[in-house]
């Protein structure tokens, strides 16, 4: 049994952002090609990776992931190569659990959580956002509550 928070929140600012399709290998060759962007254009990160999963789909036998990738950086670059910032990224009212260990259990931590809404009569109205620390998968987030406005982003 894992340990889920609630009423959790996650704001980030200067957020660079890529969402597209994706398949598995083209997410580890994205993740590349942002660090390195970052590097080049002198850039600091200043917190997690996040990641969201909107739809799978099959295409040519492959999965696609509708994938959005979103780093906390230290300075607003606008939108250039090939990347959006977003001024504010704030995820409120969201239930929260830490996974450590293999990342292939990490599953297992979604359906707690989501036996856990289920339980709870909440209704989940975002995806799931991970934030990976360093290499390693940690933090999935759910925002739940559907009375509210929940992601704003400014520009």
């Amino acid at each position: 049994m894992i340990n889920i928070e609630t009423g959790k929140e996650l704001k980030l600012e200067n957020v660079l952002s890529l969402r597209k399709k994706m398949t598995e290998m083209d997410v580890h060759q994205e993740m590349v090609k942002i660090g390195k962007f970052i590097e080049d254009n002198g850039i600091v990160k200043t917190g997690p990776v996040i990641t969201a999963t909107f739809t799978v789909e099959q295409a040519n036998g492959q999965q696609l992931l509708d994938m959005e990738i979103l780093v906390p950086i230290n300075k607003k670059i606008g939108n250039i190569g090939g990347y959006k910032t977003k001024d504010i990224f704030h995820l409120v009212n969201a239930i929260y659990a830490r996974h450590h260990g293999n990342p292939n259990l990490l599953q297992n931590v979604y359906q707690e959580m989501i036996g856990y809404m289920q339980r709870n009569n909440l209704q989940q109205i975002t995806p799931g956002y991970n934030a990976g620390p360093g290499d390693r998968l940690s933090v999935p987030l759910f925002c739940i509550n559907f009375k509210t406005s929940v992601i704003n982003y400014a520009k």
